[in-house]
């Protein structure tokens, strides 16, 4: 039985101990690795030895942090100094990836930074809840950004003392499309559009309190997805539209989304806060 099997066939209380026994952890040296299952065993394949790997991951590594600035792909200014850098490579040396256009997730290790480690035990687990609780169709539109590999250094002279690497999802986040969730995902998970949403009175002082009306209007249009993925025993506090992308790669009429970064941010709890208050008002 495979990973996804083992892990959408157990009871909830017992999936993280299970994903816990299937990913790959080794540690080389200061450094701690921890692997997707697939991008391991393609790792075994690949190369004669771990420390083969690390040398040419490191050597990657240092080249990527000599010239950070040019890989720099964060769209928003790190104005908290949490230290997490969004690093956008091209994969041309390690090739143990599904996909060779990445992003490197690197943090300095701040406390106000988060947990990367977290996060990728959060992305795995979120991946198959979403395989066992959501319909097939459910799926096609909405999935959560794999999560291949995890380091953490413990050298202080390292600038970067964790890195997540995942694939490069590129698209308009949610809170960049004016029209919202499409019709087809509207009604696939019994979503208002904006227009209804509109004309609910119930919503009228979050419209009131919030003087760009549309930002507001995709705000509620998400917390309703909040509401039916907890229905369904999917939990995911920091659900919000910057976190949403569209997939620009599909065609028009079928188009899905991707939810990224899922571990909520405790030191600004705004959209966990958000999510699970207005959730009350989505019916």
């Amino acid at each position: 039985m495979d990973i996804i099997s083992m892990l959408t066939t157990s009871t909830s209380a017992t999936r993280l101990a299970e994903l816990q026994t299937m990913i790959k952890t080794v540690a080389h040296q200061r450094y701690t690795f921890e692997f997707e299952p697939t991008v391991y065993h393609q790792l075994v394949q690949d190369y004669p030895s771990f420390a083969h790997f690390f040398d040419s991951f490191q050597q990657l590594h240092q080249a990527i942090l000599l010239h950070k600035e040019n890989y720099d792909i964060n769209p928003y200014q790190d104005t908290a100094h949490k230290g997490v850098y969004l690093l956008g490579v091209q994969d041309t040396d390690l090739g143990i990836f599904p996909y060779a256009d990445l992003v490197w997730k690197c943090s300095q290790g701040k406390p106000q930074g988060g947990n990367l480690r977290h996060q990728f035990y959060r992305s795995q687990m979120l991946s198959y809840e979403l395989a066992a609780k959501l319909s097939a169709r459910e799926q096609e539109l909405l999935q959560i950004c794999p999560v291949y590999l995890y380091m953490q250094s413990q050298s202080e002279q390292d600038f970067c003392k964790q890195i997540l690497v995942m694939p490069r999802v590129k698209g308009k986040t949610l809170g960049e499309i004016p029209t919202g969730f499409t019709a087809d995902f509207c009604q696939v998970f019994q979503i208002p559009s904006l227009e209804e949403i509109q004309q609910r009175s119930r919503f009228r002082l979050h419209r009131w309190l919030d003087p760009d009306k549309q930002r507001q209007l995709l705000k509620i249009q998400t917390a309703y997805l909040f509401r039916r993925l907890w229905q369904k025993g999917i939990k995911i506090l920091s659900l919000n539209q910057k976190n949403i992308l569209l997939n620009s790669s599909s065609a028009s009429e079928d188009v899905h989304y991707n939810i990224i970064d899922p571990v909520a941010d405790y030191f600004a709890p705004i959209t966990p806060l958000y999510n699970l208050s207005t959730s009350l008002l989505c019916d």
